[in-house]
């Protein structure tokens, strides 16, 4: 089973890191599911957006070939800013995250499934971005 980090790693079948990947086919797996239930599962915050805030948290890590994968299917809503504005705090300045932060959501319009649902876009974007960093440097070795 291939998932997305293969396609933009560019790890080919049969490769050194394909085999490295293949000692773990769990993770494939956990990739694979982590990718349907925040992009294709249900939620308050629209595909769109979804895509929008995944583009940023992976421009925000310099990677280019995730944040382009989503690009194409982000969108702007009126709400984005206040999306965004939490998607950079969780990505850039962690120990920010406080009640009040998730307060100034709810005043978006956020429902508390919603907020739970940003938060782990948010780290699964994150998680995507180092995994992407990492093989670069497991090609180099």
């Amino acid at each position: 089973m291939r998932d997305l980090l293969d396609e933009l790693a560019g790890i080919q079948p049969g490769s050194r890191l394909d085999g490295l990947r293949a000692l773990r086919p769990d993770v494939r797996a956990a990739v694979a599911g982590s990718e349907a239930a925040i992009f294709e599962g249900e939620s308050g915050l629209s595909a769109a957006e979804r895509h929008a805030i995944a583009q940023a948290v992976a421009e925000w890590n310099n990677e280019p070939a995730l944040a382009a994968h989503h690009a194409a299917r982000a969108a702007a809503s009126p709400r984005l800013p206040a999306l965004l504005a939490h998607a950079e705090m969780l990505t850039k300045r962690p120990d920010q995250a406080t009640p009040g932060a998730v307060q100034a959501l709810a005043e978006a319009g956020l429902a508390p499934r919603d907020v739970v649902m940003l938060s782990q876009l948010v780290a699964h974007m994150n998680f995507m971005a180092r995994m992407l960093a990492t093989f670069r440097l497991l090609e180099r070795a």
